[in-house]
């Protein structure tokens, strides 16, 4: 036991005192918060230019509705209280307009290729065709040269469907303040009950789990190969010999696990400090997109449990793997039998976040080598009753026991043995020769 304690203890701080785990541990939450934060603000930033728009229909009456309803969000906008500009600021600085809107009342084809041709010289940046025929239809066509951004297809698809419901509604005799009223849009926010009590918001649950479960997915595949690399070194190296001189197999195979796992752990913790420290009540802004995430502590304590227990069930199979092979690009072709199931479970992750009752989420999250993260999702979203918990972590401690002696025998013969990779009738006669 204290030869075990003793390569643990080399292994631990040999990692947590390099560079690459301090810069790792620094850059991690800015990558998180980042991920997180700048989306969310770019997704609220309005476009650089004006779009100048042209919208073709029989109908002026008609392409002035959609009009109004384009111009109308960035008329709200130029009606809120001016902010205080800085000294010097120009008034070319302000946000320009969304739209610059022109009608055209020609349908006919000539029209259409000349405004084709216009948007081929630049002059405009596409025209909206709203032909009564395309309206009866109902397919109303977008003609532009950048048509991948999705959003301004819906904002355009949107102006055009509130447009004519308000036109019909007004001609079946309801006011201009009705018409408004009835289409006012509705905000839905998804709150989580708890034994009785409104919990965390939908998006809360959503975005903890989501970061949480990436947090277990690299950890476990990065310290996972991390084992097998260490292991690769010392052989290529022939220290095994040295160190095989001093303890045993076991203890060397124990101790590098343990060591390795300790390294994972105490940066996780850094990363779940750091995460907690910003979801605090009180510490973000209230209108940030993080003033409502709070990590729950069941949510803290299942991260713990399953991260440990899915690092010493990965981290067995890439030790037998690494004591397969002699160099890392033999590592790469045959670290894909730890990979697969991890990747596996995070396309799975999904239907089990948004149904974690379900037959699937149940049988899945039973797997022992997809539990840590699915079983994981499932408590953080809507937690299962005690005994499904239980049985997926007595099946894990099984699995992981039973790996743990198979990888222990192959590991016992393979860290001595170099030269072309094993086949499978020399894996067996590994395992029979070290039982």
């Amino acid at each position: 036991m204290h030869n075990t304690w003793l390569i643990v203890r080399r292994e631990y701080l040999e990692r947590i005192r390099s560079k690459a785990f301090i810069i790792m541990t620094m850059l991690m939450p800015v990558f998180m918060a980042s991920t997180i934060l700048i989306p969310a603000m770019l997704s609220g930033m309005k476009s650089g230019g004006t779009r100048r728009i042209v919208l073709v229909a029989n109908n002026p009456d008609v392409a002035e509705a959609v009009k109004q309803q384009l111009i109308a969000p960035q008329q709200i906008s130029d009606k809120s209280p001016p902010t205080k500009a800085e000294p010097g600021a120009s008034k070319s600085a302000e946000q320009a307009p969304r739209y610059a809107i022109t009608i055209d009342t020609n349908t006919t084809d000539a029209e259409r290729t000349a405004l084709r041709q216009q948007i081929t010289d630049g002059k405009i940046d596409g025209f909206l065709w709203l032909t009564d025929n395309d309206l009866a239809s109902p397919k109303v066509v977008y003609n532009a040269k950048d048509v991948t951004d999705f959003g301004e297809s819906i904002e355009l698809r949107n102006a055009v469907q509130t447009a004519l419901t308000k036109r019909q509604l007004a001609q079946k005799g309801m006011s201009g303040a009705e018409v408004e009223d009835l289409l006012k849009p509705i905000d839905l926010d998804s709150i989580r009950i708890e034994k009785g009590k409104e919990g965390a918001s939908g998006i809360s649950v959503f975005l903890v789990s989501f970061t949480m479960v990436m947090l277990l997915y690299v950890n476990m595949l990065v310290y996972g190969f991390a084992v097998m690399r260490s292991i690769i070194e010392e052989k290529s190296s022939r220290i095994l010999e040295v160190l095989l001189s001093s303890v045993t197999s076991k203890q060397l195979l124990a101790g590098k696990i343990i060591g390795v796992g300790a390294v994972g752990l105490t940066q996780t913790i850094i990363w779940l400090l750091v995460a907690l420290a910003f979801s605090l009540p009180g510490l973000m802004s209230s209108r940030s997109i993080m003033s409502n995430v709070q990590i729950p502590m069941a949510g803290i304590v299942a991260f713990a449990v399953f991260f440990i227990l899915g690092y010493f069930l990965y981290a067995t199979m890439y030790a037998a793997l690494g004591s397969m092979v002699n160099s890392d690009q033999e590592a790469q072709q045959v670290q894909w039998p730890a990979m697969l199931p991890i990747i596996f479970s995070i396309v799975l992750s999904t239907p089990v976040l948004q149904h974690p009752n379900s037959p699937l989420a149940f049988w899945t999250s039973m797997v022992p080598f997809y539990a840590p993260i699915l079983m994981f999702v499932r408590v953080m979203v809507e937690t299962p009753p005690a005994w499904q918990i239980i049985v997926c972590v007595a099946l894990m401690l099984l699995t992981t026991w039973g790996l743990l002696g198979l990888s222990s025998r192959i590991y016992r013969v393979g860290i001595l043995m170099y030269g072309k990779r094993p086949t499978l009738p020399e894996l067996r006669r590994w395992l029979k020769y070290s039982g």
